[in-house]
C-alpha cells in the first residue's frame, strides 16, 4: 500500500509539473549582455569600447518559444563626440522588452570632444570625424546580422531609432543602403527608424562659411565633425552623410520627433519627411520638450506628451505589417509520370519536369533542390530533366538577410509505360 500511494504522489507531482511549465512559467528570465565587441575588422577602433553593444533581451515565458523577436537597435546622441550606450536605458529598456522586443544598444567612435574649454584637439589631422560614425553603426549592424540569432532576435526585423547625433546615424543608416550593404546587410532587414531631435539633415548648410544663420561655435562644431571646408575640398564628405540628400519614397518608413516649439526643427523634420514620401502631419511628433528631455521621456511613465505612445504605436505597427518569407507551389509534375523507352536499350527515357511557384511576404528570393543535391538559388519556372524513379522537389524561400524560410516539397515518380 505504501508502495502504491508513493506513485500516486508521484503522479500527481509530476502532472502539476507539466500544468506549471505549460501554464507559462518563466522558462528564462530576462537578461543582459554587457559590452559585446562588434568589431568585425582586423584592427581595432582605437578607441576602448567604442566598438561595443550592450544586449537587453526580455523573458521568454514557456520555455517552448522559438519564434525570433524582433531587435530595436539604440545609437546614442551626444554631439558625436560625447555619450554611452548605456546612458538613460532603463525606460527603454522596459518600454521595448514591455513589447517582446530584443534592444541592442551601442557605442560608436567619437570625434575629440571640444565643446568645453579644451579646444586643443579641434581639427586635428587623423581625428575621428565623418563618416567614422556612420561606417562604426553599420559595423554593428553587420554583427547582429550574423549573431542576433543565437540571442533569440530577427536578423530581418531591425528597427534602428537614436537621438540626437545618433537619430543622424539612423537615418543615414536608413536611407542611405550602402552603408549596410558594405556590411552584408539589405535595406530590407530595416523595418523602420526612429529619429528622436536632429536637425543634422543636410550638413552643407551649417558646416559652409557661406551658409547664413548659423553661430560660430556651431559651425567650429560642425567642420570639426563632419570636415573643414579644406578636408571637404580635399576629401568631399558633407553630402555623403547628409540624410535629407539621400531620401527617397522606397526607404523605410521613418517616424521623426521633435520639439514642437521650434520652428526651425519642426521645418528640417518635415522636409525629410516630404522627401521620403511621407505626410508630416502623421510622420512628424511635435512635443513640448527641449532636446534632452524627448530623449528623457521616451519610456517614462510621466510622459504625458504622448511621445511614448506615438513611438510604440509605430514601431508596433512595423512588427504587425511585417509577413514571413514565404513560397506556394503553382505547378508540379502528375503524382506518376509515364516515359517511353529507348529503341536499342529498352530503358526508361529521361523526362523533362516543369515546376513553378510563387513567393510571399518578406523575401529575397527562392533556394530549391532536387532529391539529396544540394539548396541552390533559383527563379521560377525551374525544367529539369530527370531519369526513371521517385523524386522529391523542394522548394524555400529566403530572408533578406540569407536565412532560409519553411521549405514546401512535393514527391512524384517517373516510370516507364507497360510493355504491350
Amino acid at each position: 500500500m505504501a508502495s502504491r500511494n508513493f506513485v500516486l504522489i508521484a503522479l500527481v507531482f509530476s502532472a502539476f509539473a507539466m500544468l506549471h511549465s505549460q501554464s507559462g512559467a518563466a522558462a528564462q528570465p530576462a537578461r543582459t549582455v554587457l559590452n559585446i565587441d562588434y568589431n568585425l575588422d582586423s584592427e581595432g577602433p582605437g578607441q576602448a569600447g567604442a566598438n561595443a553593444l550592450d544586449l537587453y533581451i526580455p523573458e521568454i515565458a514557456d520555455g517552448t518559444e522559438t519564434n525570433l523577436r524582433p531587435v530595436v537597435v539604440w545609437v546614442h546622441g551626444g554631439g558625436f563626440m560625447v555619450g554611452d550606450k548605456a546612458n538613460r536605458m532603463a525606460d527603454k529598456v522596459r518600454l521595448f522588452n514591455g513589447m517582446g522586443f530584443i534592444v541592442a544598444s551601442l557605442n560608436y567612435r567619437l570625434s575629440p570632444d571640444i565643446s568645453g574649454s579644451d579646444t586643443s584637439q579641434a581639427f586635428a589631422p587623423g581625428r575621428v570625424r565623418a563618416p567614422d560614425h556612420i561606417s562604426d553603426v553599420a559595423e554593428a549592424f553587420g554583427w547582429i546580422d550574423r549573431n542576433i540569432q543565437a540571442y533569440g532576435g530577427d536578423p530581418d526585423r531591425l528597427i534602428p531609432i537614436g537621438h540626437s547625433a545618433g537619430a543622424h546615424l539612423v537615418s543615414l543608416l536608413s536611407v542611405s543602403p550602402s552603408w549596410v550593404n558594405s556590411r552584408g546587410v539589405s535595406q530590407q532587414q530595416i523595418l523602420g527608424t526612429v529619429m528622436l531631435d536632429t536637425n543634422i539633415l543636410r550638413v552643407r548648410d551649417e558646416a559652409d562659411p557661406n551658409s547664413p544663420g548659423v553661430t560660430p561655435s556651431r559651425r567650429a562644431l560642425i567642420q570639426h565633425t563632419f570636415g573643414t571646408p579644406d578636408e571637404e575640398a580635399a576629401d568631399p564628405r558633407w553630402d555623403l552623410v547628409s540624410p535629407l540628400l539621400h531620401a527617397d519614397p522606397s526607404d523605410p518608413p521613418v517616424l521623426l520627433v521633435t520639439q514642437v516649439n521650434v520652428p526651425v526643427r519642426m521645418a528640417s523634420n518635415s522636409e525629410m519627411a516630404t522627401a521620403l514620401g511621407q505626410d508630416p502631419a502623421t510622420s512628424v511628433v511635435g512635443v513640448p520638450y527641449n532636446h534632452e528631455g524627448i530623449n528623457t521621456s521616451l519610456g517614462s511613465a510621466a510622459d504625458p506628451s504622448g511621445e511614448t505612445t506615438r513611438v510604440s504605436q509605430f514601431m508596433q505597427g512595423l512588427v504587425d505589417d511585417w509577413l514571413p518569407a514565404s513560397v506556394r507551389i503553382t505547378r508540379r509534375p502528375a503524382k506518376l509520370v509515364r516515359v517511353g523507352r529507348h529503341t536499342r536499350t529498352g530503358k526508361p527515357r529521361m523526362r523533362k519536369a516543369r515546376f513553378a511557384w510563387s513567393l510571399g511576404g518578406n523575401n529575397a528570393g527562392a533556394q530549391c533542390r532536387i532529391d539529396a543535391r544540394p539548396y541552390r538559388s533559383c527563379e521560377s519556372p525551374r525544367l529539369v530533366w530527370l531519369r526513371a524513379g521517385k523524386h522529391t522537389f523542394r522548394v524555400r524561400p529566403l530572408y533578406p538577410s540569407g536565412r532560409p524560410g519553411e521549405e514546401r516539397k512535393v514527391s512524384f515518380r517517373i516510370a516507364a509505360r507497360r510493355r504491350r
